[in-house]
């Protein structure tokens, strides 16, 4: 192998890790917004009755479709 081919290999490498923490970091700050949110929504839904309960069970099924990336919360 050449030193030409041992950068690009350098390269590939190095845009991998760097692409994978990028991603890593997305899913940390989604899940940070996604858990405090989640447990809310959890904690209204057990103190509330009637059309209250069924309001807080909407927004917590619209927060889990927002998993999807199209659905926005």
């Amino acid at each position: 192998m050449n030193d030409q081919s041992n950068n690009y290999i350098l390269i590939f490498v190095v845009s991998g890790i760097l692409l994978l923490c990028i991603i890593c970091a997305g899913i940390a700050y989604f899940v940070n917004e996604f858990m405090p949110e989640l447990r809310r929504l959890n904690i209204e839904i057990k103190r509330s009755e009637g059309s209250e309960r069924r309001f807080y069970k909407k927004q917590r099924r619209r927060l889990w479709l927002s998993v999807l990336p199209f659905v926005k919360y």
